[in-house]
Parts: C-alpha cells; structure tokens; sequence
C-alpha cells in the first residue's frame, strides 16, 4: 500500500603469487620491485614478514616506509592469508573478503572501510597506492582482520614480522559472528519522491506545464507496478500537491530503511533544444558543467555544508546507486528517449538519504516537443514503466550477489 510522509564495473587487478620456495629464499614477491622512490612519496625499506594462515612457511614482503609508517601490499598479504581480493580502479576502491562471506571495501587515501556494506570502522592509516598496488600498514591490516573475524595477528615492530597471536591474545579480539545459511536477499520497500510539489513549482514548459505535476503522475504510476508486480512496500513522498523539504524527503526514506530511493524530476534548460532523459548518483564534485547546472535547479532548498557530513554514508552505497542508475537508463533508452550518460552531481536529496539513491530527470520540460509528450498519460506511464523495469533488473543483480562495493 503506497502511502505519504510519515512525520516532519569491477575490473580485478591480481599481483602475482609468491611461490613457497621464492618464500623461503626471501625474494621479494614479483610485481613490487623494490628500492625505488614511488609515486606516493614512500622509500622502499627492508622486507616485512607474515607468519600465519596455516602456512609451514613465511611470506616476505616488500614494505615501503614514509614518516616513520611501514606500508606492505595489501594483495599479497590478504591472499596468503586466505582472503579473495579485488581492485575496482575506476572507483579507486579496493575489497578483500572472507570465504564465509564477509567483506570489507576501502577507498583510497580514506582512513575507513564499510564492512558487510552496513558499518563503518576507523583505520589506523589510509590506503596507498604504491608501486601499481594498494597499500596498508600493519596496523590497518590488522584492524581490517578483526573486523571480518578472521585468525588474530600480532605485529612485531623490532622485526617486522606479523604472526598469529598468542591464544590470551586472541581470546580478547572481537570476532564476527561465523555466516548461518544466508537469506535470500528481497525488494523490501521502494520510497519514490515526486520532485517538487506545493509552492514549488519545478519547472515549467513553454506552454505552461510545470514539472511538479509530471513528476507525481510518474510517481504514482511507478508506485502501483512496484506493488503489484513486486509485491514490496512503497512510500511517496508526497501524494498530492504539496511542498516538502528536501531533508524531509530523504528522512522519510532513512526512516523507512528503504532498499532503494528514486528521486523523480523533469529536466529544463536554457537551450531549448537540449533533450532527451538521464539519470544521477551523488557526489560532491559534478561530473559536468551541465550536472551542476541540473543540480543547482533542484538543490533551492538546500544547505551545502549538511551535505559535505553526508559524503561517505552515501558513499558506501555508490555501487548500488550506479548499478541501478545503469538499468533504468538503459530501459529508458529501450523505449525510444535519447539517454544521456549516468552522471555525479551534489544533489542533496541524495546526499542526505542514507541508502542507495538515484534521481531520474525523465524528459526536457523545457523542449517543446517533449513538453508535449509529458502531457500523454502513455508517454508518462512508458517512463514509469522503464524505471520500474531497471528497478526489477538491480533487485535481480541484488539477489544473485553480482554488485561490486
């Protein structure tokens, strides 16, 4: 039942194995030559050695060193101990998880990581990129250990040398309790937000349409294919005409734990002749003049600085937002409308909800051709429908695990 407010492209980088024998004899692991100054401004120092993971014998790995921090590939060290890993260089992320499941994402130059895409923890020192590879210091590796509930480990500064930890040692590390058999994961709730509404207008055509009313026709029609063919919860915003904040909207979805936020609108330009639709995810710095020109038109009633506080909860969800971003133009484009690239914007609606967010700007009002086309009941229920349709195809990559950090 839809009701209103309630209340005010992974590309895996692999660094070579380091053989048990090249171990032994202490060769440094391949694709990290040493003794060279690197990109990050580090200075390759002597080796670091790992003595865990079941392993009869260490690994020796390079290290570099910077203001008296000791930083090793990440890579090498998380395979050796067992953990699958993965570089997503577009999105300067990194990921290692566990085989029960467990994962932790990172983001370079950030002193965080998002753990089972649900909290956060504080690393000692942020990632680095060295050499061609990511890397971390002891510390953080250790930290980012505990936090998966992996084998305790202790590091030994006079020798650089991490090793499993005694068992009163390990007995006191927190650890994640170990994967029962997984719940399929299921569309729960949708918030759909018509833009605008009330006083503010949105947009308005040459001929006099205004975007407010667009967008709720289009909200309403999205709301009841979710529900009857989904079966999940879904929320408007707003369900007549009436003004609601931008903070209020996100809050109704925040309130919700909704799975997915989609922020409805109707382009408008000062070139008449721009068309077509596009759909945004968030992020503080435009991909384009013409991204921060859309956001500035739908950000009137907003406070910059709350949003930059919002940066990495949104963050976390990045890749979901582009996964379903990426569906939904697609079966825009399916139906016969000029799609524009995905594009980031500050668009704060989307900054200040918390959850997956994408906002959809369907058709240029301000075209006249289109104008006319957002005046057919058809035109408006065939955009509903390829939202819906992209909606369905991100619940379905959800359900398969498929969606990278």
């Amino acid at each position: 039942m839809n009701r209103g407010p309630r209340g005010a492209g992974a590309r895996r980088r692999l660094l070579p194995r380091v053989a048990a024998c090249a171990v032994c004899l202490g060769i440094l692991a391949p694709g990290w030559p040493g003794l060279a100054q690197s990109q990050s401004g580090l200075v390759a120092t002597l080796d670091v050695r790992l003595e865990a993971g079941g392993h009869t014998q260490p690994l020796v790995l390079p290290a570099w060193e910077a203001s008296g921090d000791l930083y090793l590939p990440l890579q090498a060290a998380a395979e050796y101990l067992g953990l699958e890993y993965a570089w997503y260089g577009t999105k300067n992320k990194a990921a290692v998880w566990t085989a029960s499941g467990h994962k932790a994402v990172l983001t370079l130059a950030m002193p965080t990581a998002v753990v089972d895409g649900q909290r956060m923890i504080r690393l000692p020192r942020p990632l680095k990129f060295v050499q061609g590879g990511v890397a971390v210091t002891p510390e953080t590796l250790l930290d980012l250990l505990q936090a998966l509930g992996e084998e305790s480990l202790l590091y030994v500064p006079e020798s650089r040398t991490l090793k499993a930890a005694a068992p009163e040692h390990a007995a006191g590390r927190a650890r994640v309790p170990a994967r029962v058999a997984p719940v399929p994961w299921k569309l729960r709730c949708v918030v759909v937000d018509p833009g605008h509404g009330g006083r503010d207008p949105g947009a308005v055509g040459p001929s006099g349409l205004k975007e407010k009313t667009v967008t709720l026709e289009i909200a309403r029609q999205l709301a009841k294919l979710l529900e009857e063919r989904c079966g999940c919860e879904v929320i408007l915003t707003r369900s007549d005409d009436r003004f609601i904040a931008l903070d209020q909207r996100a809050q109704i979805a925040n309130e919700a734990k909704a799975d997915l936020f989609v922020s409805i609108h109707a382009n408008a330009s000062r070139d008449r002749k721009a068309s077509g639709s596009q759909v945004f995810i968030y992020n503080r710095e435009a991909s384009s003049g013409k991204a921060a020109e859309t956001a500035a038109l739908e950000n009137s009633d907003s406070n910059y600085l709350e949003m930059i506080k919002d940066d990495l909860r949104q963050s976390a969800h990045e890749a979901d937002s582009i996964t379903a971003a990426g569906l939904i133009s697609q079966q825009l484009e399916k139906r016969g409308l000029d799609t524009r690239r995905i594009e980031r914007a500050p668009f704060y609606v989307l900054a200040k909800s918390h959850i997956p967010s994408i906002l959809v700007e369907t058709a240029f009002i301000s075209h006249p051709g289109e104008e006319r086309k957002l005046r057919s009941r058809r035109f408006l229920a065939g955009l509903a429908a390829g939202i819906f349709t992209g909606i369905q195809g991100y619940a379905a990559d959800k359900r398969r695990g498929t969606i990278g950090p």
